[in-house]
């Protein structure tokens, strides 16, 4: 860490005053006018990036005074972790009967407030707050309570020795801005001279799915309860040339929905407009974005979903002329092995994960099942697919022509006893803002368990069934791994594998699903009866990468070979589940599927996931009410939500534009079709721009950022397994 720095003591004969200021509590720090704590201020910046002044100095024109700190900062390429800032270094100082610190401040982009105590000087995991500042100048406080370690070894909070407070710049490479502080101090309790903020934007607008609707499928807006709008208002559909094509009047009483969004909203049915076209929804003024109504709504979403995983291959060179993304081919020499690194073999290929470049087994399993789920389920629509990757025109489904690349990785993955590898990763040392074909870092073959074994069975059984008479070699392949790999599974049925990352410590879920799948391809009676008694135990869920025996279940509900009680039960347990979403979306305010504490990390995931459940349900039933709450969920997803925003990049006026993703870090390039990980109101593992929305007492629906100046690894990375999820319903809903 590189600092620069300026003494402050020269200032000392500005004392006088002392003598004519008023008398007051709070402890000053710093107020740039020769009063404060006598300490120094310091800049600080990784090797790569850039910061001004360097060597620091205090800058004119300040909030009352003719001075301040200022720091101008753009952090680049280079560090694993990019880092820019400034600290003020005093003394220890006893902050116990203090409340928090307040400031003035004006600037642009993601900052963090850190007060150093000496259990966190030596990881610089200080307690801190993310702050964003305002091109003008205002007054912020920031409570001790508020503040949390955004990581590292957590430490007690300890107001007996605070050492300095320090303003920490960006997250990651390409974040750029600056910072004005002035008038610093430590306030006591019943000083506050600002109001407690309370982070709840609510929109006026009425919001819709800004992908639009389907011309005979349900349709409704939703539109928060203000003094603008009431029960009795009318509205109005407009259409591209400014007339009404459709209008009503908001007949229903308000759904109270503050728990989770912050807010009570009505529900506006307008299922009646039929006419396809482009429109708005104006109520009392208020107007939407825009929004189709067509038969193939879902037809690019599918498109652009799938071809994002073209986008995010492994050990191949991109050059696409749709998205400008262009990098070498990556990752060529994958991998050594962690536990050996004098031996290597060929594990490259595969895709990248989410905003890193790792590579996981069961990421990329699930994520090929989703696919072949698709083409089994929607055959005919899906055969002659093509979707512009360097495999269309080959004669296989450009579905399955991405389903095989994964495969083909995977069967890569397999040991030569029988067992699989967990995935290959840099672990713990990301590469953020550099292309994968620059990646530095060291990258190692790890792992070999019984999650990894159950879930490479079930895939490679699916993938014997759907490529069989399509590409039968490949298919033998398939089925010779899944057997081998059966085999081993049934020997370590408890090997496990430790991840940071994906923590799941339970491999009876994944080896469900590879018994499910054996028992449907080896037609083994011994095996379908061990399947049916496995079921009281590990019990149908909607799937997660935690849970994916639905894979297995679905197999044997769908497979002409068993029994018709069992499939009975299984239709009767999937369709209870579905009951319980039907229910949620209906009482949820914007109709989504999710009670006020499951806006977790991954909340679309599991939003997606549901989605897949409930057309799982109409594809076994025909009941439409399992489609209709499907559409909601997509309804959500796409914009028809709280904070107006398509979580899905390119699909939308108002989409995600600023995602933690790797081309986004390294290219500034948004690739259509990638969907954001989606509120997050807990703060475990989160990042600074998150936590300053929840310990703001946001509501747990708009714990979700999208920058600008910052990324957000906690609320907006997608991963493939949750961008499959998308694949398949998209997919299964388009028209074609």
């Amino acid at each position: 860490m590189f600092f620069t720095g300026q003494s402050r003591f020269s200032k000392f004969f500005l004392s006088f005053l002392l003598l004519t200021s008023p008398a007051f509590a709070a402890m000053r720090v710093d107020n740039f006018a020769g009063t404060g704590l006598n300490g120094h201020w310091v800049s600080f910046v990784d090797p790569h990036s850039h910061i001004s002044p360097n060597p620091f100095f205090l800058s004119g024109n300040g909030h009352n005074s003719d001075q301040c700190a200022r720091l101008d900062f753009e952090l680049k390429q280079g560090a694993q972790y990019p880092f820019a800032g400034m600290t003020y270094s005093f003394t220890p100082q006893n902050l116990a009967d203090y409340e928090g610190v307040r400031f003035w401040t004006k600037g642009q982009g993601i900052w963090n407030c850190m007060i150093p105590i000496p259990a966190t000087a030596a990881e610089y995991n200080h307690y801190s707050s993310p702050i964003a500042p305002e091109p003008d100048w205002k007054l912020y406080e920031i409570p001790f309570t508020k503040l949390k370690q955004p990581w590292g070894t957590p430490k007690p909070w300890d107001p007996s020795a605070v050492t300095g407070i320090q303003f920490s710049a960006g997250t990651m490479a390409g974040d750029k801005g600056f910072i004005c502080v002035d008038e610093i101090e430590f306030y006591k309790k019943g000083e506050e001279q600002t109001k407690a903020l309370e982070n709840n934007p609510i929109i006026k607008e009425p919001k819709v799915s800004q992908e639009g609707y389907l011309p005979n499928g349900e349709k409704y807006f939703v539109i928060s309860q203000l003094s603008e709008v009431k029960k009795g208002d009318s509205f109005q559909i407009i259409n591209q040339t400014d007339k009404t094509a459709f209008s009503g009047i908001i007949t229903a009483d308000p759904i109270d929905d503050t728990v989770s969004s912050g807010e009570k909203v009505f529900r506006v049915d307008f299922t009646g407009l039929t006419l396809p076209g482009r429109y708005t929804v104006s109520v009392d003024g208020l107007k939407s974005v825009h929004f189709d109504n067509k038969n193939d709504l879902f037809n690019n979403l599918f498109k652009d979903s799938l071809r994002c995983f073209y986008l995010i291959r492994c050990g191949t060179a991109i050059n696409d002329p749709v998205t400008g993304l262009k990098h070498d081919a990556c990752h060529m020499k994958d991998a050594p092995f962690q536990s050996d690194p004098g031996q290597s073999g060929d594990f490259t290929g595969g895709w990248h994960n989410a905003c890193d470049y790792g590579k996981w087994t069961h990421m990329e399993a699930i994520s090929c099942a989703w696919m072949m789920w698709l083409y089994e389920l929607k055959t005919k629509e899906m055969v002659g697919f093509q979707n512009h990757i360097p495999e269309s025109g080959n004669g296989i489904s450009d579905l399955l022509n991405e389903a095989k690349w994964g495969l083909t990785w995977l069967l890569k993955m397999q040991a030569p006893d029988g067992g699989v590898y967990h995935k290959v990763d840099s672990e713990d040392h990301f590469c953020v803002g550099i292309g994968p074909d620059k990646d530095p870092t060291s990258r190692f073959l790890q792992g070999e368990g019984s999650i990894d074994a159950g879930v490479f069975t079930g895939v490679m059984c699916q993938a014997t069934r759907v490529f069989w008479k399509i590409d039968q070699p490949f298919a033998e392949k398939c089925w010779a791994a899944a057997n081998k790999s059966w085999a081993w599974l049934n020997q370590h049925p408890d090997t496990r594998f430790k991840d940071p990352d994906y923590g799941d410590d339970d491999p009876s879920q994944e080896e469900f699903w590879a018994l499910g799948e054996m028992a449907r391809m080896s037609r083994d009676k011994s095996l379908e009866a061990r399947f049916e008694q496995e079921s009281t135990t590990t019990r149908l869920q909607t799937l997660s990468w935690m849970t994916p025996q639905f894979f297995g279940y679905m197999s044997m509900a769908l497979s002409s070979k068993t029994s018709i009680t069992e499939k009975q039960a299984i239709t009767q347990s999937l369709t209870q589940i579905c009951d319980d979403l039907v229910q949620k979306t209906g009482a949820n305010g914007y109709g989504v599927c999710l009670t006020p504490g499951e806006y977790y990390w991954g909340s679309n995931e599991n939003i997606l996931d549901k989605t897949g459940a409930l057309l799982f349900a109409y594809h076994l039933t025909g009941d439409g009410k399992y489609r209709q709450a499907a559409l909601r969920q997509m309804n959500y997803i796409l914009g028809l939500n709280s904070l107006e925003t398509s979580f899905v990049t390119g699909h939308g006026e108002k989409a995600e534009s600023h995602p933690h993703h790797w081309d986004y870090a390294s290219y500034h390039i948004v690739i259509p079709g990638w969907v954001g990980g989606g509120a997050n109101q807990y703060p475990t593992g989160a990042d600074p721009s998150l936590l300053g929305l929840i310990n703001t007492s946001t509501p747990p629906a708009k714990c979700f950022f999208d920058g600008p100046g910052a990324t957000s690894w906690a609320s907006n990375e997608g991963q493939t397994v949750e961008n499959a999820a998308l694949v398949f319903d998209a997919g299964y809903l388009a028209d074609f």
